[in-house]
């Protein structure tokens, strides 16, 4: 393989880098100066020689310059670790090292190669600091950016190599690792591995660091590459050694290949926490363009994808891609935002995980996009697996759906507010809807969805709309806006992140009204949504106003607003929800009236302006009113009554799905019954066996609290008992409080497991009456997840009568935090516990053998054609397909049952069949010496005609 990158670039990503802070003066609130630099040159005295400490966001090198020495004598981390330290002495630790140590000593820290090192124009802070080193064969020059280092070279008598000598993570370790651009990781040896590999880029790194680097080069050529480990005579570990233009041992280390002027190296770190594949995207941004500041990662995952002329999506590169994006489908069917969906997932980290991060969103163009594109490649191939995934695309949307009408940012929900609130924000729930809409119109590319999907894609985009029209904000009883994200329960204007307040949005707005004017024969009230918003577009308006941007030194673009008569409208994308004025808040969530009062860090890295509604007022508006302006309103509404009748009554009269559970037909096999209460008696699933309907998990910090009250028959002694689980190693002591006054405090020590619940007690004195028992948290850990608390009367009572014993739910009193929900029916749906998630009884699991089958009858209310829906799990690799017969004719000759990638993940596959009106045998055989896949129950629904 050729190592063909000739950009050797180094980059330092810093894995908690925060965003930059900017010290602002309150009497010149728009001046863009002050702002930090995201390089700075200094000189100084490290390990008593004299060198160029260079400052970057990503980390300090320093460069030695004196005593005709040039190159880098430290490279050090954000966690302060130096992977060069060529000042060591000989041994495990160091010894030789240094970059770029090119040839002749040229680039060598230590070593005298007659070079001077210069700052090219003098410049010693700003966007990138120059050096230029000489020794009159050679001249390279440094750039140093805030995310990375560049060389370029500007002469060579020869040839040369660039060549890192270092220890990951700043100490020799035999884990010490690299991983190839193919995603495989490699030991280093002392032989090395490669003479050469494609693409020329790799990063290193430690099992204990929190960073890795990486290195690159291009342009492509034959020069070799080399890889190895020095290992000492007594065995020692002493450093490793990686390059572009030199051989390995066999040839004695020998500089070839480069030459000339064109080579151009990087090199720098990135936190490990980065997949490889957003690695990989860093590498090729930056080769693109390696002299610029600020380059992004060349993503080839964009929803300009859905751009492409129709011929090509029926290319090979358009399946290769849709085979990628399939891969990063979750089990509930969801795709993960933010994520370069057309690189293959090369490492297990390429992939979000689910139930946090990225996984499961409809945010930033996630699940929508991925799946318009599904659907315009399946339009041009018939992809089966494709076609298996969109459905399973649908269903997850359809799942994600409250009831009323709103999709959440995430799903399953997470506990967190955000991701909960129906989210109108970057057009998520729009984009959506827009999807669905194709579907229920059936035209291409979503001509092939069967028809059931069809209804309920159906009666999802009736609630949405009916969502979107109950949330278009009232002032004083007249139509407005919309909000970017509403309370899930109340759909009210709520809250986002700090800085995105509940208000009335200029951007997400005018999403809303263009999927409204997309509408065929819209209502009355459809209508007086669209112009009441639009009137409100044109009130709120910002005029004689330039937003412009100024890029500093710091590499950030600064927004800063300009009074000039002749700037086009522009729109804030927050206004006050009773005032209709601007707002602006930072971080500290303070509402701001002027602009200016923000801080640096949000003006640079936040749109709080936009010409959002430019085209819409001027040119789409115009003439869906001049369509609809003039619409008789009782006729449409009339006419929209029908509809809604014809179509309830389809989908009441025709979509009746008819259910038969696998076990309650005839099969060659074993019913499994790994039901709900084997689950929560014989499993360890998290926050089992609570009582009520859920448990308390408070906030992570002191101070967090459970409040019930409790209504004493008596005034005296009474014993309080609370039930928890908590299994993590820091204490969660409870001050208990009564009616405000502190009585003591509950240990509550670790439990052995979550399901492991424990009890503890203390007596104290109620009064008779209404009383406040408050549980406080001690920690910054909060309090362990609370079930209930208990009161119990410790007095003497009458022979016959029983004790007052109350259980108060901690879940019904006030409390800070979140209610969970791990009842029996969450482990169905949430806990993957092998196998569970059947309907029923349990499943049917076939021999495994070719022949093995399940028989059922299913009595048809009438002849005709029918969706017969499969349910199925199969967590195993192999395909299982199935031979389906009707009335002893074959249906389907092979249906493939593929994998699902978990046994929890039970999916439908659907298929066409003839039935007779009455009754039907409909009869499953395996074709695969496995047998069939799992069989949960069979979904008989009349064909919409």
């Amino acid at each position: 393989m050729k190592f063909h990158l000739k950009l050797l670039v180094i980059l330092f990503f810093i894995s908690n880098a925060s965003e930059i802070n900017s010290q602002e003066k309150k009497n010149n609130k728009n001046s863009p100066t002050h702002k930090p630099s995201a390089v700075k040159l200094t000189e100084v005295s490290w390990h008593d020689m004299g060198c160029y400490k260079i400052e970057m966001e990503m980390g300090t090198v320093y460069f030695e310059k004196d005593n005709g020495v040039s190159g880098f004598k430290s490279f050090i981390d954000t966690e302060g670790n130096d992977w060069v330290a060529s000042y060591l002495e000989p041994g495990p630790n160091g010894d030789f090292r240094g970059f770029p140590n090119s040839v002749g000593n040229f680039g060598h820290a230590g070593r005298d190669s007659g070079s001077t090192t210069t700052i090219v124009n003098g410049i010693t802070e700003g966007d990138q600091v120059i050096l230029e080193s000489t020794n009159g064969k050679f001249t390279f020059q440094y750039w140093f950016f805030a995310d990375r280092v560049a060389i370029k070279v500007l002469k060579s008598e020869g040839e040369y190599n660039f060549l890192l000598e270092c220890v990951a993570g700043g100490t020799a370790d035999a884990e010490d690792y690299f991983v190839t651009a193919d995603g495989k990781k490699h030991i280093p040896t002392n032989d090395g591995e490669f003479d050469d590999f494609t693409p020329e880029w790799f990063y290193l790194g430690d099992a204990k660091s929190k960073n890795v680097l990486f290195l690159a080069k291009t342009p492509e050529d034959d020069a070799p590459n080399e890889n190895h480990r020095q290992i000492r005579p007594n065995g020692q570990h002493n450093m490793d050694l990686y390059s572009f233009g030199r051989t390995g041992k066999e040839e004695k280390y020998q500089v070839r290949g480069m030459s000339g002027n064109e080579h151009i190296c990087i090199i720098g770190f990135a936190p490990v926490t980065t997949s490889h594949n957003e690695i990989a995207a860093m590498v090729e941004g930056f080769l693109s363009d390696p002299f610029k500041s600020r380059v992004k990662p060349i993503k080839i995952w964009t929803s300009a994808i859905l751009n492409k002329k129709k011929e090509w999506y029926g290319s090979d590169e358009a399946l290769a891609i849709a085979k990628n994006v399939i891969q990063y489908q979750s089990t509930q069917g969801g795709f993960p935002k933010s994520t370069d969906l057309a690189r293959a997932p090369l490492t297990p980290g390429d992939i979000p995980p689910e139930g946090r991060g990225r996984a499961n969103s409809i945010d930033n163009d996630a699940t929508s996009v991925p799946m318009e594109f599904l659907a315009k490649v399946i339009s041009a191939t018939g992809d089966e697996k494709l076609k298996a995934s969109f459905a399973r695309g649908l269903d997850y949307l359809f799942a994600a759906q409250y009831p009323n009408g709103g999709w959440p940012q995430f799903w399953p929900l997470r506990g967190d507010e955000y991701y909960s609130r129906i989210t109108y924000n970057d057009a998520a729930m729009i984009q959506v809807m827009n999807l669905l809409s194709g579907v229920v119109n059936g035209k291409p590319p979503y001509n092939f969805v069967d028809a059931n999907r069809k209804a309920k894609a159906t009666i999802a985009i009736e609630r949405g709309l009916d969502c979107i029209l109950k949330t278009q904000v009232k002032q004083n009883g007249k139509l407005t806006a919309w909000c970017a994200q509403y309370d899930e329960k109340t759909l009210q204007p709520a809250w986002a992140r700090k800085y995105e307040p509940p208000s009335l949005s200029g951007g997400e707005t005018v999403g809303i009204i263009e999927y409204l004017m997309s509408i065929e024969n819209p209502t009355p009230e459809i209508i007086n949504a669209v112009n009441a918003a639009v009137t409100w577009l044109r009130d709120v308006a910002i005029k004689g106003v330039q937003l412009n941007k100024v890029r500093n030194p710091d590499g950030r673009m600064e927004r800063i607003l300009v009074k000039d008569p002749k700037a086009p409208l522009l729109w804030a994308r927050f206004y006050e929800l009773n005032t209709n004025r601007p707002i602006y808040l930072d971080r500290d969530s303070v509402f701001h009236y002027d602009f200016s009062e923000v801080g640096y860090e949000r003006r640079s890295g936040y749109d709080y302006h936009g010409f959002w509604a430019t085209d819409l007022l001027e040119k789409e508006y115009p003439i869906w009113i001049a369509k609809y302006g003039k619409i008789n309103a009782s006729k449409t509404k009339k006419k929209e009554k029908t509809k809604t009748k014809k179509l309830d009554k389809v989908i009441k009269e025709k979509v009746k799905t008819e259910i038969i559970e696998a076990e309650n037909g005839k099969f060659s096999g074993i019913i499994d019954r790994h039901s709900c209460w084997h689950h929560v008696m014989l499993t360890d699933a998290p926050h089992s066996t609570h009582s009520g309907r859920g448990v308390v998990d408070t906030k992570n910090e002191i101070g967090s609290y459970i409040e019930v009250n409790y209504t004493a028959a008596w005034t005296g002694l009474h014993r309080i008992t609370v039930r928890y689980t908590h299994i993590k190693e820091d204490p969660r002591p409870g001050e208990l409080l009564i009616n405000g006054i502190r009585v003591g405090t509950l240990a509550m020590p670790q439990t052995e497991a979550l399901p492991a619940w424990k009890t503890q007690s203390m007596e104290v004195n109620l009064q008779a009456g209404l009383n406040i028992i408050k549980l406080e948290a001690l920690n910054e850990g909060g309090l362990p997840n609370m079930d209930y608390i208990k009161v119990a009367e410790i007095r003497d009572i009458a022979e016959g009568s029983l004790p007052n014993i109350h259980i108060l739910e901690a879940e019904d009193g006030n409390f800070t935090g979140k209610e969970d929900h791990h009842s029996c029916w969450n482990f169905i749906a949430q806990i993957p516990a092998e196998h569970s998630g059947f309907t029923g009884e349990g499943y049917v699991d076939t021999h495994n053998e070719v022949g093995s089958f399940i028989e059922v009858q299913y009595n048809a209310p009438n002849t005709g054609k029918y969706e017969l829906g499969i349910r199925y799990v199969h967590g195993k690799t192999d395909v299982r397909p199935a031979e389906i017969q009707v009335n002893g004719i074959i249906s389907n000759p092979s249906l493939a049952f593929l994998p699902t990638n978990a046994w929890t993940a039970w999916t439908t596959i659907t298929t066409p069949i003839d039935l007779k009106k009455g009754n039907n045998t409909i009869r499953f055989s395996a074709i695969s010496i496995e047998g069939l896949a799992n069989i949960d129950h069979f979904a008989f629904t009349p064909s919409i005609q």
